[in-house]
């Protein structure tokens, strides 16, 4: 039914490889959990619980599952387990995100402040003593210049952390998504001219209650990204002359769900620790603070919606690469015909609850 779809949807796995068969084979880290409640049993209990956080690989990501296990104990013969799981994947992150939000903050009140009197005083020494230091002065002007130009390195770091730190919570308005989507790729398409960017949207409008301004800073920060995906393949002394950086960019929409995705030709995206990424300062490039990512995450987060990082599906003329896709509810407004309504129902989460007997003999029917 709906229960056993839901649970083969968040374990990954189809139902042939779970119906009827024992649960250390189709899920070994929740029979371990199932066997350790047993050997843990106490005696003459009528019902016992174990709960902890499961971590499986689901279709290459990182899942977090919030395990439970119960066990109702008759006799020393007769007794059944349940096993429920959440999958709290979305908490986990948020709750790393708003750590990073207050790191954030700290960062622009401890480091932010001092760096402008620092860059100030290596102008006023370059000023000031450039013109009379006459032995040395190439080391004089090039150890100013590094303070200046790390300073301002810092302080741009500083400026990004800050931004994540104060994004404000959405105001949701209808909107055509597919205008917003194409009028963020515009001003990319026009400033790489090192990277073809491939544009597509449905002919139709796509209505759907959303943030413009976030829905913007997403797209940007996904293209830039890929950009740079593109630009460490470019760095790298193997890659052919003739590679060229390809970004396909599209909307597409249905009637419960619109999806952005940006798919790239550039270095792709690590197997470990992917769902990691979308952590500020969790990045694969030597350069960049990864910020971009957590900006993206964050903006789908307030829409209710799911960031899925993915491998680019392999063609002729794309070898590598990273498809990373924003799916969003469409939403409905509360006050029928009431376009100036800002509040807004989105589609209601699912969750699953599913039952196992974790590969134990089975509790006899009542008599």
């Amino acid at each position: 039914g709906a229960v056993d779809r839901q649970i083969n949807l968040l374990l990954g796995r189809e139902e042939e490889a779970l119906m009827g068969r024992p649960l250390d084979d189709t899920v070994p880290e929740f029979g371990a959990l199932a066997r350790a409640l047993m050997s843990e049993s106490k005696p003459h209990a009528r019902m016992e619980r174990t709960q902890q956080q499961v971590d499986l690989t689901i279709n290459g990501s990182e899942r977090h599952f919030a395990v439970q296990v119960t066990r109702e104990t008759a006799t020393d013969r007769d007794f059944s387990s349940v096993v429920t799981f959440d999958d709290i994947t979305g908490l986990v992150t948020a709750q790393r995100t708003s750590a990073w939000a207050d790191v954030a903050r700290r960062i622009a009140h401890e480091i932010k402040n001092p760096l402008t009197p620092i860059q100030l005083s290596a102008e006023r020494l370059k000023r000031k003593f450039g013109a009379v230091i006459v032995e040395d002065r190439e080391i004089f002007d090039r150890c100013t210049d590094t303070i200046i130009n790390r300073v301002g390195d810092l302080g741009r770091m500083v400026d990004e952390f800050s931004s994540f730190a104060r994004m404000p919570k959405p105001s949701f308005q209808l909107e055509d998504v597919g205008e917003v989507f194409k009028q963020a790729t515009v001003l990319d398409q026009l400033g790489r001219s090192d990277v073809d960017i491939e544009v597509t949207v449905p002919d139709a409008p796509v209505t759907m209650a959303c943030d413009r301004r976030l829905i913007t800073q997403a797209v940007i920060n996904l293209i830039k990204n890929a950009a740079e995906a593109i630009q460490a393949v470019r760095d790298l002394p193997e890659t052919d002359a003739s590679y060229r950086g390809h970004i396909a960019a599209t909307l597409t929409a249905s009637d419960d769900s619109v999806t952005i995705a940006i798919i790239d030709n550039g270095c792709g995206l690590p197997k470990k620790d992917r769902q990691r990424l979308v952590e500020p300062y969790m990045t694969t490039r030597a350069k960049g603070t990864g910020i971009g990512l957590a900006i993206v995450h964050k903006v789908t987060e307030q829409h209710s919606g799911r960031l899925l990082l993915e491998d680019a599906p392999v063609t002729e003329r794309r070898k590598q690469g990273a498809a990373v896709r924003m799916v969003l509810p469409r939403y409905a407004a509360r006050v029928a015909n009431d376009s100036d309504a800002d509040e807004f129902t989105p589609v209601p989460p699912t969750k699953a609850l599913a039952a196992n007997d974790a590969g134990l003999p089975a509790r006899p029917a009542a008599e």
